[in-house]
C-alpha cells in the first residue's frame, strides 16, 4: 500500500457518513495530502491548512475547488504533504494508541460506573 500512495498527487476521503478515516493517516505517513470531509475522526485526523483541506460534508462543490486547488499548486501540495507525514508520524504511533485506549478505559471506569440493582442478566440490543 505504501508504494500506491506514494503514487498519488493527493487523497480524497469524502464519506458523508461519519468515519475514522484510516486511508487518511496511511495516505498521510507515506507524504500524501488529504482533502477531506469534516465528519467522524476526520477533523481529528486532518489538520485543515496543514496537511490537507477539510471540507463540509456534502459539499461536491467544495470539495472539487479543494482538489483543483491543491493539484494547480505543487509546491502547495509538497508542503501538505512534509506536514502530512510529520503528524501523522508523531500522532498515530502505537504507543499512542494504546495510551488513547487505557485513557478511555480509565475514563469508562471511573466516570460511569455500571449498577444492577436486581441482579438480572443485561439486556443489549445491535442494530
Amino acid at each position: 500500500m505504501p508504494a500506491w500512495y506514494r503514487s498519488a498527487d493527493l487523497l480524497v476521503c469524502a464519506p458523508s457518513y461519519p468515519s475514522f478515516g484510516r486511508a487518511a493517516v496511511e495516505a498521510m505517513a507515506c507524504g500524501v495530502p488529504v482533502v477531506a470531509s469534516a465528519v467522524g475522526g476526520l477533523p481529528e485526523t486532518v489538520t485543515d491548512g496543514v496537511c490537507g483541506v477539510l471540507v463540509p460534508p456534502d459539499s461536491p462543490g467544495l470539495l472539487a475547488k479543494a482538489v483543483r486547488t491543491l493539484l494547480a499548486d505543487p509546491a502547495l501540495r509538497r508542503g501538505y504533504g512534509t506536514a502530512a507525514a510529520e503528524l501523522a508520524r508523531r500522532q498515530h504511533t502505537w504507543h499512542r494508541a494504546a495510551q488513547s485506549i487505557m485513557d478511555l478505559y480509565h475514563h469508562a471506569r471511573t466516570h460511569h460506573t455500571l449498577t444492577a440493582p436486581d441482579r438480572r442478566p443485561a439486556t443489549v440490543l445491535a442494530a
